[in-house]
């Protein structure tokens, strides 16, 4: 209906600029939503991980010991723990636990995760209660195991039962860093056997059924099938595993605190006694700065076999 107001002609750009919200295109309206969704979790990241990376990287090069000023020293630090004894024992400790508890758990994540693939009863309720180790607390795990470690504990009455005399399990230089790995193992290997069984489900039964048709046996699908199939999930697996073991901390220090004779001082122990017992913040700092460098480099190799699997 006219209004006796003289018509205005508009232009169709004009009218395709008034008719998008604040002038953008769907596209980047999506591209906008997208970054606002994950604003929160960058804001939380850039605040309490990234910026005290940062500030433990820059009090490497200075000597500060919560008392006064820190004092620029360069590469001191970095000095003082190549010269430092406790440094290099606990770098081989870090060494011997990580590969202890990763190597094992490479199979038998595997081993549990071919074992709960196939049909058989209860399957649901097994796998639940593989899953269990790691839904507990790490504190509550250390202090049950250091019960069932305990001289007159359950460890030592199952080896009584076969003739084995009593170990003090944690206090023995022989066994205190194998009795961590043990923890290490039994906690870690569930974790990456629901994520290799998690690759298995998502290989196509076709191919099996198609290889059984052709009189590939077992052993035959198991190496032709699902070892290719499964190589970035086992990929994963290993440098996940790797970096896990590298950042242990709770069970060296509700356990045996480091000792006997630093033998379980790994090195993110090493590093919070450095800092808060000895309040050499700046080796501290420095040797934080090297465990992340040695995540930083296995990580990169993750995605350097990574690509060249899926290549």
């Amino acid at each position: 209906m006219s209004n006796g107001l003289p018509s205005v002609p508009v232009s169709l750009p004009q009218a395709r600029t008034a008719a998008r919200p604040f002038g953008l295109t769907y596209a980047n309206r999506l591209r906008l939503a997208g970054f606002l969704f994950v604003l929160p979790a960058l804001f939380h990241f850039a605040l309490f991980k990234f910026y005290p990376m940062a500030q433990a990287l820059l009090l490497s090069f200075f000597r500060y010991d919560l008392m006064s000023s820190p004092e620029f020293t360069g590469l001191g630090n970095y000095r003082a723990l190549y010269e430092n004894p406790l440094f290099h024992q606990a770098l081989g400790v870090s060494v011997k636990y990580t590969l202890g508890v990763a190597i094992p758990e490479w199979f038998l994540a595997l081993g549990l995760a071919l074992l709960l693939n196939r049909a058989m009863p209860g399957r649901g309720l097994i796998r639940l209660a593989y899953f269990l180790p790691i839904a507990m607390s790490q504190i509550v795990v250390a202090l049950v195991w250091k019960f069932l470690y305990h001289p007159h504990g359950l460890v030592n009455g199952l080896l009584a039962a076969v003739g084995i005399g009593r170990i003090n399990w944690l206090s023995e230089e022989m066994t205190a860093l194998p009795a961590l790995i043990a923890i290490g193992v039994w906690r870690g290997a569930p974790l990456f056997a629901v994520v290799y069984l998690a690759g298995l489900q998502a290989i196509p039964r076709d191919y099996y059924e198609a290889a059984a048709m052709d009189g590939a046996g077992l052993w035959q699908r198991f190496r032709w099938i699902t070892l290719p199939l499964l190589r970035p999930t086992m990929l994963f697996v290993m440098v996940m595993s790797l970096l896990m073991a590298m950042k242990v901390f709770t069970n060296p220090l509700v356990m045996t605190e480091g000792g006997p004779n630093g033998t379980t001082r790994v090195l993110p122990y090493f590093i919070y006694e450095t800092g808060f017992a000895f309040f050499r913040m700046g080796e501290a700092a420095a040797a934080s700065s090297i465990l992340f460098g040695l995540a930083l480099l296995f990580t990169l190799v993750q995605f350097r076999l990574l690509r060249r699997g899926l290549a």
